[in-house]
């Protein structure tokens, strides 16, 4: 998918789970095993300030904020996710970015970054967003994947510096 389709697709949502256009973002049975995973990162590590890549429909958003998150910063490239992300705002207090990662500027540190998103326009913009995470410096970074075999999340905490 062209990064611009990207921007303008449409988030549906199908039988198995939501989708831009026909690319897929999230899986139904997802919800409980993400939420569960930030918890307990939450619980664990205490942030205070999360920068989150990707809103998708919300459910890490959602539980960062139920986990005290002070200071949260939301990038969403996607039209349909950020209009979502601004009426879910309505409840609660993050700063909603409609920006890809690589377009983000800032010299703010953040306790945690937190990737969720779905890689798209090739290796272009797959290493662009790889020098993104890499810009900000020896700070907590989380590149969620999840394990589809026997639902499990992988939340493993490592630097920024250590993007491969």
């Amino acid at each position: 998918m062209h990064t611009i389709d990207w921007v303008n697709g449409k988030l549906n949502k199908k039988e198995d789970g939501y989708y831009i256009d026909n690319t897929w973002i999230l899986w139904d049975w997802e919800e409980d095993v993400i939420t569960k995973g930030i918890k307990k990162l939450c619980k664990k590590y205490k942030f205070k300030s999360v920068l989150e890549l990707g809103f998708g429909v919300g459910w890490t958003s959602t539980e960062f904020q139920k986990q005290g998150i002070e200071r949260h910063v939301i990038l969403e490239p996607n039209k349909e996710s950020y209009n979502k992300a601004l009426k879910w705002n309505k409840n609660y207090n993050a700063e909603i970015i409609n920006k890809f990662s690589w377009e983000y500027k800032s010299k703010e540190k953040f306790d945690l970054i937190y990737d969720d998103i779905v890689y798209v326009g090739g290796q272009i913009n797959y290493d662009k967003h790889k020098n993104f995470i890499k810009s900000f410096k020896n700070q907590s970074y989380v590149k969620c994947t999840v394990n589809i075999t026997n639902n499990t999340i992988n939340n493993n905490l490592i630097t920024t510096d250590k993007v491969i």
